[in-house]
């Protein structure tokens, strides 16, 4: 729990937020909605909660304010953010900033990264999970997990146990990219027995869901097209995950002037840094763990943020 407020923006992330344990994942990870509730009663008691044009101001004057203040932010574009956080937030007249993938509001496509949660969540048995690996590496990539030296992946983590850890690493970004994704797909299917395209309609909201947040003045950013990890993409590709997303997003007319990115796994780098100069994008959220303050203002394309465990 953070104790230390004065003087600090404490920008704060979200993912999944619903009743958990009553749904149909009651193993998700995530924030219970009660808990989310408590969460902002709190925050709107004790802090200035921000609007985007607000911070956006912060970041152009670099005038840290004197009273402590909050900036919410959601990433990855979950029907949780439609059907809880919304009406919740609009009921408080709370604003907030929204980070949707576009390939989820398109529903055709679940981001591996939600289906590892998903296989997760519906397998708890993490054994089962690393032999599906080990069988379906041996499958697509003629080796087993032992010749790939997974001694070596770092298991470290803030709340995960090690074996889960280790699923992520190696589905997420660690196996060959030649195989991974058919890896994923293959454990997939075989645990969730459903389709992509019905599963992605169930989880993500849509082209009219992110335009109606707009509507309400709720602020959507750009997460990339396809949730990559930018900094292993080419200056070529990374420009094309920049400026497709910013050209969707005017498309559908959810776009303003004070416009920001939300790295996609937190990852990014030089490169990435010089293309969102170019387009002219006001702020960057990157998933250091720090507040904004006097020290760091000046970053603007590098700002810090607090998962909502760290207010627990």
């Amino acid at each position: 729990m953070i104790k230390t407020f004065q003087n600090n923006i404490y920008i704060i992330m979200y993912h999944y937020v619903k009743n958990i344990k009553k749904s149909e994942f009651p193993n998700q990870k995530g924030l219970e909605f009660n808990d989310f509730k408590k969460q902002i009663f709190f925050f709107k008691k004790n802090f200035d909660i921000l609007s985007n044009e607000q911070f956006s101001e912060i970041i152009k004057t670099k005038k840290i304010p004197k009273r402590k203040s909050i900036l919410l932010t959601f990433d990855d574009g979950y029907k949780d953010h439609l059907d809880y956080v919304f009406p919740f937030l609009k009921k408080q007249n709370i604003l907030a900033n929204f980070y949707p993938p576009i390939i989820c509001i398109k529903n055709k496509k679940i981001l591996d990264v939600n289906k590892i949660h998903f296989i997760l969540e519906k397998e708890q048995n993490r054994d089962k999970i690393l032999n599906l690996i080990d069988l379906y590496l041996k499958k697509f990539h003629n080796k087993n997990l032992d010749e790939l030296q997974i001694n070596k992946i770092d298991l470290k983590s803030r709340y995960d146990d090690k074996k889960t850890v280790l699923i992520k690493r190696l589905l997420q970004n660690y196996l060959p990219i030649s195989c991974r994704e058919k890896i994923v797909n293959k454990i997939f299917k075989d645990i969730m027995n459903t389709s992509e395209e019905d599963f992605s309609k169930k989880i993500y909201m849509n082209k009219n869901n992110i335009q109606e947040l707009y509507k309400n003045d709720f602020t959507i950013g750009s997460h990339g097209v396809d949730h990559l990890w930018w900094d292993k993409l080419s200056k070529n590709k990374q420009e094309i995950e920049i400026k497709n997303s910013i050209n969707y997003l005017k498309k559908i007319k959810v776009y303003n002037d004070n416009f920001s990115v939300c790295y996609p796994y937190g990852r990014y780098n030089n490169t990435t840094l010089k293309l969102l100069n170019k387009y002219k994008v006001k702020f960057a959220l990157t998933t250091k763990v720090d507040k904004v303050n006097s020290k760091n203002i000046s970053k603007s394309l590098e700002l810090p943020r607090y998962n909502t465990n760290d207010f627990k």
